[in-house]
């Protein structure tokens, strides 16, 4: 079911790159300020969107000078990001392909909701392996309790699988991965938001 689920996902994603693209490219001021603060928070180095999907936050990072590449599942998707002049790497954000103590930072934004619960734990300490010492991630997923398929909303019949996360459950899952977290909050748009600025640990 799990492995079912991140596929069919995936395909979802190849079948709404373009319009998804469109749909999502003026984001809230609420994730806006969330984004500079990561900019902001980061020492140099590279830095590496995980599930980067059409590209949007990858761009903005290297209008700003940032070593930016993007990592994500979808070949739909990352086509639109290579089309914007994003390096984007085909891969799974649960095991990213990137070497180990390689990044200055690590974002991820509407990507973790679509990994398998059980995957969680696995997920996070690759990412923390991916980051030097110091590194910072900055994270933003959906608050909640449960999971399941959820239509589109792109004008099709394909469904995407969405799990929700608790506060508690995802800052103890990050505690445990090796991360101190530095900053989190809760933001509500079409759906409730739980972003999360964290510092990998000296180690």
């Amino acid at each position: 079911m799990e492995e079912d689920a991140v596929v069919r996902t995936t395909a979802a994603y190849d079948g709404i790159a373009p319009v998804f693209a469109e749909r999502n490219e003026r984001p809230g001021e609420p994730f806006l300020a969330f984004r500079g603060r990561f900019a902001a928070a980061l020492p140099p180095g590279p830095v590496a969107d995980l599930g980067c999907g059409p590209g949007r936050d990858a761009t903005w990072f290297r209008g700003r000078g940032l070593r930016a590449l993007g990592v994500d599942r979808s070949a739909g998707m990352a086509r639109v990001a290579a089309d914007r002049g994003v390096p984007v790497v085909l891969g799974d954000l649960r095991r990213p392909p990137l070497a180990p103590g390689s990044l200055a930072g690590l974002w991820s934004v509407a990507a973790l909701l679509h990994v398998p619960a059980a995957d969680t734990g696995p997920t996070l300490r690759a990412w923390a392996a991916a980051l030097r010492p110091g590194g910072v991630l900055g994270l933003s997923t959906s608050a909640g309790d449960g999971e399941g398929w959820e239509f589109q909303g792109h004008g099709t019949e394909l469904v995407r699988y969405y799990v929700h996360r608790t506060p508690d459950a995802l800052l103890a899952a990050l505690d445990a991965a090796g991360f101190e977290v530095t900053e989190h909050g809760l933001s509500t748009g079409h759906r409730t938001w739980l972003s999360v600025l964290a510092v990998r640990r000296e180690v």
